[in-house]
């Protein structure tokens, strides 16, 4: 059995990419993104992106690779494909002596077939979960109702990482409510900043941001 963490977020675009490469970075893990939807304005996939953060990372093939930026199940429809789960968890039976990253599609909630969702995939896998989300307006309503679907589905949770600044008032917020919606404790990884861009030496310099092992 694999070893690792599985990274979601409260929603698109929060950082999950950013914050799994600070993960194989500081783990020396290696890294799986199960579904890609679409590439970034530089044509990139998430595992390119992580790629040139960690060129030495070891990084395992999407299960599935859609052209359009959607959601798995709308991208996959569009391409007359359908995401079988037992393909995304083929990547169990790997042998790595390292952890694995694996990095979500969307959000927690996002539809990966007619099905299933991504909190079914992270389910499916059991590895400790870590949530990523912004510290900015209306991150303790998503982040908050995340945590409502991983204690619903009795999700593996490892934790949060912030990315923004660190707005103390809104993380104790989320702490607070957090721990009551799962009644127990609520571990903070670490608060990463925005950067204007993003290099190695960033990467680097995040790595001592997150108390994670």
């Amino acid at each position: 059995m694999i070893k690792g963490f599985f990274i979601s977020g409260t929603g698109t675009n929060v950082g999950k990419t950013i914050i799994s490469s600070v993960l194989v970075k500081k783990l020396g893990a290696d890294y799986f993104k199960p579904i890609q939807c679409g590439k970034n304005s530089l044509s990139e996939t998430d595992s390119d992106v992580v790629k040139k953060l960690c060129p030495k990372v070891k990084i395992f093939a999407e299960s599935y690779f859609f052209n359009k930026p959607e959601s798995p199940n709308i991208a996959s429809q569009k391409e007359n494909k359908k995401v079988e789960l037992k393909e995304l968890l083929k990547i169990r039976k790997e042998k790595t002596n390292n952890k694995i990253i694996i990095e979500g599609a969307g959000g927690l909630q996002v539809p990966v077939n007619d099905n299933y969702l991504m909190s079914d995939v992270a389910k499916k896998f059991n590895l400790p979960l870590i949530l990523v989300a912004k510290t900015s307006l209306g991150t303790i309503n998503h982040t908050l109702m995340s945590i409502q679907i991983i204690k619903e589905k009795k999700i593996n949770f490892c934790g949060i990482i912030f990315i923004g600044n660190k707005r103390e008032k809104t993380i104790k917020t989320i702490k607070l409510f957090g721990e009551r919606i799962l009644k127990k404790k609520i571990k903070i990884i670490g608060i990463v900043p925005m950067v204007g861009k993003i290099t190695r030496k960033s990467i680097d310099n995040f790595t001592r941001l997150l108390n994670i092992k």
